[in-house]
This record gives C-alpha cells, structure tokens and sequence, in this order.
C-alpha cells in the first residue's frame, strides 16, 4: 500500500558498493583524526604549559595510531575512568588566575552648590568673642535690649546669620536678598538670629501692613517666640500679634484689622507670630487680613511643619500673596533684568531648624531663591556621602548615656534617679499620653511627696500646659513627664536632665529629646533607658550620627531587692487612682449627656384628626 510506503533518499547511488562506502569513512576519519592532532599541537605552542621541558634524547616518535588503537584506547577509558583521572597530570591544565571580588562603586550624591557647599558655624559655647557693644552693624536700640536682658556676647550663629541678612537688605534695587536656611543645634540662639534682623530692618521703615510673618508647629512655641519679639520691639514702634488659638478667633480679629471709611481695611499689626493652622483660618475668615506687603517669611522648625503640613498652608499662603500671577515664591523660568526689575520681590525666607533637611526635593517645595545655607555639622559630611551621615549635631556641653533593663525594672530606674540620686529639673520622655500620665500618678504615689512629678502633654488644654510651663520655671516642678510635643523648639530654662523613658523613633526625635538639655552653653547630661532587644536598633539609628560609642550606665544589683516591696504598694496604689478617675470621667460624660437631652425642645406630637 503506497500509505505505508517510505520513500529514503540518499545523496549517492552506493547501495550496491559497501566496501567502497566503509572505505570513504575510513579516510574521513582518519582526515578529522589528522585534524584535531594539527589544533591540539597549535594550542599548546600558543599556551604555558607547567610541566618540564622533555630533553630531545628522552623523545621517542611515536608510531602512527590506526583506527583500531583508538577503538581499543576508548574501551580503556570505559572500563577504567577513575584511574585515568588519577594520572592524568594536573599540571596539563591551563591556570586561569585567581577569583578577584570587586566592591560596587559608591554613587556620589550631587547636590546643589549651595547645599555641599555650607557656611559652617561653630558650636562651642563657652569661648565667646563676639562683643554686642563692639557690633556697628547692630542698632544702638537692639544693644541696648540685649545688655538689659543679660546678652554681652553673640553666640557663633548670630555672629554669622545676623550680619548676612542685613548685608542682602542693602542691595540696589534690582537685586533680591538671599533666602537663608540654617541649621544648628538646640540651644545655640537660632531664635535671636531671626528676631535682630527682622526688627531692625523694619523699624526703619514706616508703613501699613503686615511685613513679617513667622510661622511655627506648636501654640507653646509660638507663645514663646512672640514674647522675644515683644521684648525687642518694646522700644519700638512695631507692634506684634500672636495668632495660636490660645484666644478666641474674633479677639484675634479685632487685635489685627480695622475698618476705616476712608481708606477701607487697615492692618494694625507689623510682625505676625502664629501656627500653621490658625493662620488658614485667619485666610479664610478675616475680612482685611492681607499679605501683599509681606517682606518677611520665617519658618521656625522648618522640618517638622513641611512634615505635618495643617490644612495645606503654604498653598493658602501662596494664594494670598500673588498678585499678576506672581506666586510668592518667586520662582521664574528664567532669571533675566526682565522679572527682577518687573516682577515683584517675593518675601525673603528664613528657615531655621536643629534638623533641617538636606534632601533636594524636600527643600525644592519652598522655592527658595539664591539660598545661603548655615550648618553647624562639618563641610565634609556633605561631601561623598550617600548616606547623609553626621547630619545633625548636639552641642559640646550635653553628655549623652543609654541603660539597659528589663520592662519590669524601668520604673525601679526612674526612682533610683529622682529620688536616690536626689535630680531635678529633669525631663522625661514617653511615646504616648497614657504613659506619662500613669509614670506621673506612679511617681508622685510612690515618693510619698519627696519628688514634685507633673505631667505635660497633648491630652491636657492649653491654659494648664502653660500654668505646668510655669512652675517648671519657678522650680515648683523637679520631674516634668511629658511626650515629644516638649521636644520641638519649647526653651525651657535651667533644665539639667533629659530622660527617655520609652526609646526615640527615629534620629531627628532623639535629637531634639536630648537639646533640651545643655543648652546656652550650659552642662547637661541625657539617659535613654532601653530593653534588650531595643539596644541594637538604639545603636543603628545613631550610628548614623557616629554616636553609637555612648557610655552605658550600669544598674545596681540590689535595685530589686530594696525597691520591690515599696514598689509593689505603689502600683496597687496608681492602679486604685486611675480607676477612680475613669469612674468619675464616666460619671461626667453621662451626666453631660442628660444634661444636652433635657435641653433639647420636646417634639410636637402629630394630632390625627385634622382641624
């Protein structure tokens, strides 16, 4: 059947001569034999080869393989492959030289010139040798406000940031000042290094308007930088408002505009102190609260406000200040005579902050225009590093410490400090509310009233955070508990230690925890009580700060033994009292309730029948 049949095609017509086939097979193989032997000769003359030469009377020829010797060699091989391996010298293969591991090369960050490129300032506080009575470029009237509060010498930052401000000021016309950031730790004046300048360039000037808006996260300090302005600009003619939330809004209102029927809307305020958010709702609705004359904008705690931005403020603040299209960011395409003699000069910013971000992006969303940077870390940590390493800096003067415990035991170091070791004007540390308000009841139960314990945090409103403010200053209060909204920016004088009861999050909290503490050139010393499986993690967020050498504090033995017993009554103690105080929240709140639902009008019953 022709389905079934397979058709073989072959190149030659050979079928019928198989001797003469064998024999072409033969003489191809033998040709590809002939081959192999010229390449293998070629590669060794090409090649080392470690073995020792073979003097020319050893060399016997060898006589010529036949098919047969090659058939016969292979079945060796089969039959024994193990011993051919064996004496098959070593010393045939070529050596390819050593494995070389090489490191990834490191990416260089390229920043812009002015970041890499810092104006370094100096943190020793104890050699001061900038005289304020032998300052010309400073206004006899700032002199004479500082020698009256105490203030005979310039900090470094001061000495530098002050005098730089002022120069861009007394550019020609056509030329902007330039947009000053700095960065330096707590404690070092940065306060005073945007009030002098600030001040004396507008008393100088006469007009209607706000001309200086400063800008900060927190209502204390807020509180507390309005009150150095104040101080400065008593002798002045310069008026000063502080907008926080502390006082109602329409009080607010009044202190800041009035209406005039001749010439309308009239700002009565020159120098504006406030919080992000009560200024979006001053924005929004203040009728007359205007920003056009706006020469100054000042960013306190740089970091953590673009951080936690409250109600999109610099949005709001941009939309208020344009005028034409002209965002008071003052950002062109191009920087031409055109837009700097045409377009209107935005605001000159200062942002200040102990930890102020180098990273481009962060820094491109203010806009800021030719800035300077001021830094109190090294030129060279910004040079070659990927990593941003030694980014942020503590003054010389603070002495930094860790302890490891167990959970059980942190509280038993706390007494041991306080009480024992007799330390006051000291700042405690939690992470959350409840902590600092349970470690408060705990302290004050178990010192039997040696140790005067308050508590300051968010849960509390803002007239008893500021009464606990002020006993801290009178020295009422030796142990101020508190969370992290202490550790931004707040001066709180005469504070001689810093302790952490929970471990910080990151560096940038660790650091303002700890400038709480030694500063103004005063000594200071700072305790992070840590857990043993928080060491590590402790000694990795501040290895990037090459502070992970930090001395360890070493715990009694006998810690245990002396305080457990008291330590025992104490909590049954602070758990009674804070049961009580839930039961009469409780109470509270439901009485609350009943009180709205009695005042509440009675709903009119619905008559069926109709009139």
């Amino acid at each position: 059947m022709d389905l079934f049949v397979i058709n073989r095609y072959r190149d030659s017509d050979d079928e019928d001569n198989p001797e003469d086939r064998e024999s072409a097979n033969l003489i191809k193989l033998k040709q590809k034999i002939e081959e192999r032997k010229r390449n293998a000769v070629k590669k060794t003359t090409d090649e080392i080869v470690l073995r020792p030469p073979v003097k020319s009377e050893d060399k016997q020829e060898t006589p010529e393989r036949t098919i047969a010797d090659t058939v016969e060699d292979t079945e060796t091989l089969k039959e024994k492959p193990e011993q051919t391996k064996k004496d098959k010298p070593s010393a045939e293969f070529k050596v390819l030289g050593v494995k070389e591991f090489q490191h990834k090369v490191t990416v260089k960050r390229i920043l812009p010139h002015w970041l890499s490129n810092p104006i370094e300032v100096s943190t020793n506080l104890q050699n001061l040798n900038c005289k304020v009575e032998d300052q010309d470029w400073l206004h006899s009237t700032l002199k004479s406000v500082l020698l009256s509060e105490g203030v005979t010498d310039l900090f470094p930052v001061q000495q530098l940031v002050v005098p730089s401000i002022l120069r861009s000021h007394k550019l020609p016309a056509p030329f902007w000042p330039n947009d000053v950031c700095v960065s330096a730790p707590t404690g070092s004046g940065k306060t005073l290094s945007f009030v002098l300048p600030v001040v004396q360039i507008l008393m100088d000037q006469v007009g209607h308007g706000i001309r200086a808006l400063v800008v900060l996260p927190v209502q204390e300090l807020a509180t507390q930088v309005s009150k150095v302005f104040k101080k400065y600009t008593a002798r002045t003619s310069l008026k000063v408002a502080l907008l926080s939330g502390s006082t109602p809004l329409r009080q607010e209102q009044k202190q800041l505009v009035r209406y005039t029927e001749t010439q309308g809307w009239i700002c009565e305020t020159d120098i504006i102190v406030c919080t992000a958010g009560r200024l979006v709702e001053h924005l929004q609705n203040t009728q007359g609260f205007s920003l056009k004359h706006l020469k100054f904008l000042v960013i306190d705690e740089a970091d953590r406000i673009m951080d936690h931005i409250q109600n999109d403020w610099l949005y709001h603040l941009d939309r208020s200040i344009k005028l034409d299209n002209e965002l008071m960011t003052g950002k062109d395409n191009s920087l031409s005579w055109r837009s700097l003699t045409e377009q209107r000069q935005p605001p000159h910013k200062l942002l200040f902050s102990a930890t102020l971000s180098q990273d481009p992006e962060k820094v491109e969303q203010w806009s800021l225009f030719q800035p300077r940077l001021f830094s109190a870390a090294p030129k060279s940590k910004y040079e070659d590093d990927t990593q941003s390493k030694k980014k942020y800096t503590t003054p010389d003067e603070l002495q930094e410490q860790f302890v490891v415990c167990e959970a059980e035991v942190k509280p038993l170091i706390l007494y041991h400090l306080f009480v024992e070791k007799q330390w006051n004007k000291v700042l405690c540390f939690t992470n959350s509310s409840q902590t600092a308000h349970r470690l408060a009841v705990l302290l004050t139960t178990w010192s039997e009233g040696r140790v005067r314990v308050a508590e300051l945090s968010a849960a509390l409103d803002r007239t008893k955070r500021e009464a606990v403010l002020k006993k801290f200053h009178q020295a009422e209060i030796d142990v101020l508990i508190g969370t992290d909204a202490l550790a931004r920016g707040i001066d709180i004088p005469e504070c001689d230690y810093v302790v952490s009861y929970d471990p910080p999050h990151n560096i940038k909290t660790y650091i303002h925890r700890v400038g709480r503490t030694g500063r103004a050139g005063r000594r200071g010393a700072a305790v992070t009580i840590l857990l043993g499986n928080q060491v590590n993690m402790f000694k990795e967020t501040l290895q990037w700060e090459k502070k992970d050498d930090l001395p360890k504090v070493e715990i009694p033995d006998d810690i245990y033994e002396r305080l457990s017993s008291s330590y025992e009554r104490a909590i049954n103690s602070t758990k009674h009292a804070i049961q009580q105080e839930v039961t009469s929240q409780v109470k509270k709140s439901v009485a609350l309730k009943r009180g709205t639902k009695k005042s509440r009008p009675m709903k009119r019953k619905l008559s069926d029948s109709k009139e």
